[in-house]
């Protein structure tokens, strides 16, 4: 069995070495940038994360059968392509969740200091998946009055859009889709914000989510975004409007990456043959080094804002949007990305 592994995929190498009953395997690392049709040729396994396209352009006429993704987004993975080819794929769902519910809290702690928000607002959560759900739990410990909506679930606690839109702030984590009974796309638009009481909006999930050149037109609300429409070409516009702007990172924790590699591997070793005793002993190995759970520890919000400095980090992507007429290059774009210093999670 060949394998293709991005080799920026955090700690990917070092945790197969620690396995047992892969000695047979041949793992290839390169960059995302090697990953192309023609080394694929002869590939049996493909791992990746967002930077690779997935598609008939770069699996046609290969022996891919499995593809796994060290994301908790799919918008890079063309499903319908990998399905109707009957290759197998799977991603890491809910791995950086606790990343960037900390990249809210540290927002939100930044807003509570400049007095940006009133001490008794309720919080408005727009979905309940893996991060909507953890966010909603820290609120309640933290005693944050908050509420959350999801058509897509059904449970007595949630709310309505219309609810929502009388929360003065909201924090959006959906994914972006269009064709569905609820379509995420331009979700928040003029329409939406027109007559309601929301005074500022954080977007962590996708930048299509939130019309930006509808957002423009209200300069009362404050935006706190980690997320562009057209990116990485995003425009300077909406970036100068938010108080807050980072470069797609909110969750790029030290945990967040390495849960991703960790849902990788457990999912590929149930698909590749070893005897009952490894494959025991691997699972064990690899589920000891998950970060990924909401512990009991009293935490208050001040934790959040004082372990990661949201503020210091926006600043250097503002700045360098100041370079730019109309839109940033994509290359400056990546490398501001890159920079982005690897922080953990405090729960």
């Amino acid at each position: 069995m060949r394998v293709i592994v991005d080799k920026d995929i955090k700690s990917f190498k070092d945790l197969v070495n620690e396995l047992e009953g892969l000695q047979d395997i041949e793992f290839k690392y390169v960059t995302s940038k090697e990953i192309d049709n023609n080394l694929l040729i002869d590939a049996d396994v493909l791992f990746i994360r967002s930077t690779t396209k997935v598609d008939k352009k770069l699996l046609e006429n290969s022996s891919v059968k499995f593809i796994g993704s060290a994301t908790a987004g799919i918008d890079h993975i063309d499903i319908d392509y990998l399905e109707s080819s009957q290759i197998r794929w799977f991603y890491s769902p809910g791995c950086n969740s606790s990343s960037v519910v900390h990249y809210v809290l540290s927002s939100i702690g930044y807003l509570k200091n400049k007095n940006l928000i009133h001490e008794n607002s309720t919080f408005g959560i727009i979905g309940c998946g893996n991060i909507g759900e953890k966010l909603r739990l820290i609120f309640n410990k933290l005693n944050i009055r908050n509420i959350i909506c999801d058509p897509f679930k059904d449970f007595d606690f949630l709310s309505s859009m219309e609810e929502i839109r009388q929360c003065e702030v909201i924090s959006i984590h959906t994914p972006l889709t269009f064709s569905d009974n609820y379509p995420t796309y331009n979700m928040i638009d003029k329409g939406y914000l027109s007559n309601s009481k929301v005074k500022t909006i954080i977007n962590t999930s996708r930048g299509s989510i939130v019309n930006e050149k509808d957002l423009l037109e209200f300069s009362h609300i404050n935006y706190i975004s980690d997320v562009w429409e057209n990116e990485p070409n995003p425009e300077t516009d909406i970036i100068k409007k938010a108080i807050i702007a980072t470069p797609h990172i909110a969750g790029h924790s030290h945990e967040g990456k390495t849960n991703g590699t960790i849902n990788l591997l457990l999912t590929f070793l149930e698909v590749i043959e070893m005897s009952q005793e490894n494959l025991t002993n691997n699972k064990k190995y690899i589920s000891n080094i998950s970060q990924n759970k909401l512990s009991n520890k009293k935490l208050c919000l001040n934790d959040f804002t004082n372990s990661y400095n949201v503020f210091s980090e926006s600043k250097a992507f503002k700045q360098l949007s100041n370079k730019f007429d109309k839109y940033i290059s994509a290359a400056d774009f990546k490398k501001i990305r890159g920079m982005h210093e690897i922080r953990h999670d405090i729960f």
